[in-house]
């Protein structure tokens, strides 16, 4: 079986044409992933000494690490006279002044306020703000086990425990996370191209008629599809976890550091209210395993579309139609006020942001489930009720059944021949 799957999976997939659209693909995700830098941040304007980029890491290594109280005051009498200064915004707009870092006392307020004063305090004021989150929890869960209501008990127990002990305790360096988490550009080609390879793999060998012929031969049938299943399962996840080791290099390239990997993930504002604790880094991994689920749900879904076509257009339309409608419905989820249209929709595993980045519920048998963890249970029974399905339907190897069929009328005779011969000898 393994050396059929291996068949199976260098005939399919290892192909000039994969190979190219792969590469295409690649170099499109880090063309966009510079774009993204170029066009957002205001640290990409060179390595000149008066650049926000030399000025803000000239400073860094004075407001790094843990955050003190000294390190406040010390931003405080640096930041507030520019911005008493610039308040009535009749500061000289002149762009060489000596006296300040960037030459201009706006640009010096403006990169002072945009990557340390805001920064700072919203990591300052985190640990009050999650306190408080954890002290309405403890009290909502008080209330609701008075009145007997078990569900919303329970799910105010699991925001207690999510939130209490939150705190951002270090000042670290995070805009290329923040670009990175909200990333999904990398996920719309990794479906494309799981499409492009999936959607022949039944179908290459139904127009040509050679499934027929496979049905002859001791390896075909039922056990071909699950090599091909297997092979597309491969080639999925290996597609997806390739590009997202080509998203987190490519912004770390891109954006010169991968400061702030130890940083917790509430870290970053856009996940002031995330569903899990853990560092940035660890976060990078899970996702790129949450999103790998993902690709393979729907690359299951694509096979089974395929199945029962002979001509490639047809599923590939289909599929395509299917892919399409996902994204788009995908990309408004975070609008959605129905979180089971989120739980239901494998492209949520692919943009997981709209799942982690808030602490949301789903009601199952009076249980609160987070939305994440029943978003990758959902799309794993999918899954594997895809692959059920595609076996269930696949055909039987007639070679076998026909050799078995044989092999049994030829006992059967030679069972009654010498039964026979055994009577006439009596």
């Amino acid at each position: 079986m393994t050396r059929l799957i291996k068949y199976e999976f260098y005939k399919l997939f290892c192909r000039r044409s994969i190979l190219v659209v792969l590469i295409l693909f690649t170099v499109m995700n880090l063309f966009k992933i510079n774009s993204e830098f170029h066009s957002y941040s205001y640290l990409a304007d060179g390595n000149d000494s008066r650049s926000w980029n030399s000025v803000y890491w000239q400073l860094y290594e004075d407001y790094r690490g843990e955050i003190t109280a000294e390190k406040i005051n010390r931003l405080l009498s640096l930041y507030q006279p520019l911005a008493d200064a610039t308040a009535d915004m009749t500061a000289s707009t002149a762009t060489d002044n000596p006296d300040m870092m960037t030459g201009n006392i706006y640009s010096d307020q403006n990169i002072l306020e945009k990557y340390y004063v805001q920064p700072m305090e919203y990591f300052y004021h985190y640990r009050t703000y999650a306190r408080n989150v954890a002290e309405r929890a403890k009290e909502n869960a008080a209330v609701y086990k008075e009145r007997g209501q078990t569900y919303e008990l329970r799910k105010n127990s699991v925001i207690y425990n999510l939130y209490s002990g939150r705190n951002i305790g270090d000042f670290a360096y995070e805009e290329m996370y923040n670009y990175y988490l909200n990333y999904d550009f990398s996920g719309i080609l990794v479906l494309f191209l799981c499409l492009y390879g999936i959607v022949g793999t039944f179908v290459c060998e139904k127009e040509t008629q050679m499934d027929m012929l496979l049905l002859t031969n001791p390896g075909g049938g039922k056990k071909t599809t699950f090599a091909k299943i297997t092979a597309a399962t491969l080639f999925a996840i290996s597609v997806s976890i390739w590009f997202s080791v080509i998203d987190y290099m490519g912004f770390t390239c891109s954006f010169g550091s991968a400061e702030g990997g130890s940083l917790p993930l509430y870290a970053v504002s856009n996940f002031s209210t995330a569903a899990i604790n853990c560092d940035l880094w660890q976060y990078s991994i899970l996702s790129a395993a949450v999103r790998a689920v993902g690709v393979w749900t729907m690359g299951m879904v694509f096979l089974v579309i395929s199945m029962f076509w002979r001509s490639a257009l047809i599923p590939f339309v289909a599929d395509f139609g299917a892919a399409l409608c996902l994204i788009i419905t995908g990309a408004s989820q975070s609008h959605f006020s129905n979180i089971w249209l989120k739980v239901i929709n494998p492209y949520s595993l692919l943009a997981n942001r709209i799942l982690f980045s808030k602490t949301e519920f789903v009601g199952f048998a009076g249980y609160p489930i987070q939305s994440f963890l029943a978003a990758i249970v959902f799309a794993m029974i999918l899954g594997a009720a895809s692959i059920s399905a595609m076996m269930l339907l696949s055909r039987r190897n007639s070679y076998i059944f026909c050799w078995t069929v044989k092999s049994r009328r030829r006992t059967r005779g030679t069972f009654m021949s010498a039964l026979s011969n055994e009577s006439f000898s009596h």
